[in-house]
């Protein structure tokens, strides 16, 4: 077995904690994916309807940063949801150039139905290895990386 090459003790923490932070992700982001694409979903489809579902009607450019999506891919994703009849677009009074995004009446059931499953869903796989406190602490440390960056 090759040996593993030292960075610095600092640096080899912060190497050890990134490759958890994303393998973690990945294997929730991979049951989170699954489960959606039982319910015909995608994650980038149930981001926006989220976002919708909560915050109601928003810009392109707000999902955009919402979702931190690309602006060629959230155009992809909006017209598979169009098409679904999960949401609406229409051009802004302001500025014709500007769509509104709105969900619809059967993406809305749609998120009461799921939503609530989700959050157990989340709260399940947090719960295997985290207890509240944990939970909150873990919460804290990453809202202070992201704001770092």
């Amino acid at each position: 077995m090759k040996r593993v090459q030292s960075y610095g003790k600092h640096e080899d923490i912060v190497l050890r904690a990134h490759i958890e932070l994303s393998r973690s992700l990945t294997k929730i982001r991979t049951k989170e994916t699954a489960w959606l694409a039982d319910r015909d979903l995608t994650l980038p489809q149930f981001g926006i309807l989220e976002s919708l579902y909560h915050l109601g009607r928003l810009t392109v450019g707000q999902i955009t940063t919402l979702t931190l999506s690309t602006p060629g891919n959230i155009t992809v994703v909006i017209k598979n949801l169009l098409s679904k009849g999960l949401i609406t677009a229409v051009s802004s009074e302001e500025d014709r150039r500007i769509k509104i995004l709105e969900i619809t009446e059967v993406g809305e059931q749609i998120m009461k139905e799921i939503f609530k499953a989700h959050v157990e869903n989340l709260t399940g796989w947090y719960d295997k290895a985290l207890n509240e406190e944990d939970v909150q602490i873990l919460s804290a440390l990453l809202r202070k990386l992201e704001k770092a960056q």
